[in-house]
Order: C-alpha cells, then structure tokens, then sequence
C-alpha cells in the first residue's frame, strides 16, 4: 500500500467527521506532500522521507504550513500503526518544524484614542473589540443570537471561506460554543444594529475579506503608522479584560479557549506600564 492510498484511507475511516475548514487544509497539505511521499510504499517509508516532505512544505509554503503537515503525518502514520500496516511511526523520529509566528498587539496609547471613535461606529469592529469575538464568529451572528434580556452575545457557529464559497459551521472547538456578556459599549452598538432585524437575519451582512479590508483603511486614513490586525482587536480585549483584574479563568471562557495556557502566552500582552500600575494598586492595599 502507498502512503497515497493510506492517505485516502485515513480520511475515509478515521477523519469523516472533521469540520470542510480542516478538510480543505488536509487536501491543501496533501498536495504538498503528494509529490515527495505518495508514490512511496507506505512500510518502506523512513525519518530521512519525512523531513524531506518537511522542506519541501517549508519551501513552498513556509514555516506554519510545515508544522501544519507533521501534525497531519503524525496523526497518519501513527493511526496506520495502530491499524497494524506499519511497525512504527517515522515521523516520531522527526523534529516538529520551527515556527515563529509574528505576535499579536494589544492596541493602547495615541493608537487606542485615535481609533476607539471608529471602532465603536463600526459593529465588526465593536464586537471584535469589546467582546473578543474572531472574524469568523462575528460574521455568523444572527439576531437571535443577540439576547439583551439576559445580556449575552451567544455564539454558536462562524462563517468562513472555503473553496471560495461562504460556509457557515460551529466555531473552531466546543469551547467556541459560549455565551459573552454584552459590554456597556456595545449595547447601543447592538440595539442599533439589531433595529427592525428578522430573528435569523445577519447582524453583519459583509464577506470576511470586505472586513479586513475596511480596519486597513481605516487605518491608513486615521495614520496609524504600524496598522494592526483585524485579529488585534481580539488581542486587545482580552489584555484589558487582564488589566481590569479579571479572572483567567474567565478570560478564557470569554474568548472561546479550550486551553489556559493558549489565553495566557498568547492574548495577553502586559508591559511595564502595565505591571507599574498592578503593582502600584496591590502596593497601596498592603499599607
């Protein structure tokens, strides 16, 4: 059997029911390692085969895309293992490619006064910023999604691109699924967006590109020298989630995180202005 064919196989039997997102980046790794590893006898593929597959990724697709394809590989090869068409799993002999993802900023200072005031016209904008939701989630809200009896946002699936069409599915893990209190600044953000809406109308009828596209603009209208991500506005609310003296645990919950560890290293950016001001506070409660 070729590594080709216990590919296919894999899908088939083990991956039937993964999310058509996470189908379509397997489809789009396979045919990165189709040329290198498909038309090798599966038993008969070693370490040396592996890292080759790496490099060619790294090469054409760069760094994440790599590490992307060894977690595919391993998950395969270590599923043909336990279904007893191999001895061992090659890719356990391979070192996980490196890959130095650029960081997320938390927009503070000039930059938040500055951009504050359009954040808060535009409802994407708003809901990225005040109550953390990824562009995704945001795009697939609904008005009935929107319950200001209870003052939550609840969020239950994303819209996303795939194969060039709109697909709307749960968002990325179970924790997605969660149910975001409504932030004083968004009430009348939402009230005005939510103004004569069907229950299953989308509060925000735009594609994910139109989107990205609106925060660069504004950006390079308001002069913001070193624009963010769309994604930053994320980043931004669970930082001043922190700085406000939430809980991680909440901050977690809030952002969707099935890991803690994911919301500390990654969605909170403290710097020294910050710690001066946590310890100067903590300080004047010990007197």
């Amino acid at each position: 059997m070729t590594y080709e064919e216990w590919f296919g196989q894999y899908l088939t039997l083990y991956k039937r029911k993964i999310k058509p997102k996470t189908r379509e980046s397997y489809a789009r790794l396979q045919g990165l390692l189709a040329p290198i590893l498909g038309p090798l006898d599966l038993a008969a593929i070693s370490p040396d085969h592996i890292q080759g597959a790496l490099i060619h990724v790294e090469d054409q697709a760069g760094s994440r895309q790599a590490q992307l394809a060894f977690t595919l590989l391993n998950g395969c090869f270590s599923r043909a293992v336990r279904s007893g068409h191999i001895q061992k799993n090659p890719v356990e002999a391979v070192d996980k490619p490196v890959h130095h993802a650029a960081k997320g900023r938390a927009i503070k200072g000039a930059d938040w006064q500055l951009l504050k005031p359009v954040i808060l016209e535009d409802t994407a904008f708003a809901l990225a910023a005040f109550a953390g939701l990824r562009r995704g989630e945001l795009l697939g809200l609904r008005r009935e999604d929107i319950d200001f009896d209870a003052g939550f946002i609840h969020v239950r699936r994303q819209l996303v691109r795939i194969k060039g069409q709109l697909i709307e599915q749960t968002p990325k893990s179970e924790a997605g699924v969660r149910d975001v209190p409504i932030a004083v600044e968004l009430l009348p953000i939402l009230k005005a967006a939510c103004r004569l809406l069907h229950p299953k109308a989308r509060l925000i009828s735009a594609a994910p590109e139109t989107v990205n596209h609106r925060w660069k603009k504004i950006q390079l209208e308001e002069g913001i020298e070193q624009p963010y991500r769309l994604h930053d506005l994320r980043h931004t609310y669970a930082t001043r989630l922190v700085a406000a003296g939430a809980r991680l645990a909440v901050v977690q919950y809030a952002l969707g995180h099935s890991s803690i560890k994911l919301t500390v290293d990654t969605y909170t950016h403290i710097d020294g202005a910050d710690a001066a001001e946590d310890i100067k506070r903590v300080s004047s409660l010990m007197r």
